[in-house]
């Protein structure tokens, strides 16, 4: 039966890292490395690949709107 629980409040803190460290490798100390993929951002109107830093699509001219990070 699957879990509703919220763990997001543990996904940066070190002891628990530390744990699933110890879990994984099986000694203690071992650094896992999550890799987290950059977001792409794309064009809302013609979903055109963007820089980072555009505030305007260089292809249909859309002004972008990047969307703030909720915690």
């Amino acid at each position: 039966m699957p879990s509703c629980r919220d763990l997001r409040k543990y996904q940066d803190n070190p002891e628990v890292a530390d744990l699933f460290g110890q879990l994984i490798s099986g000694k203690k100390g071992y650094k896992t490395i999550i890799e987290k993929s950059p977001k792409v951002l794309r064009c809302s109107c013609c979903q055109k690949m963007l820089d980072d830093d555009a505030k305007f699509c260089a292809e249909c001219g859309t002004k972008i709107v990047k969307e703030e990070k909720k915690e």
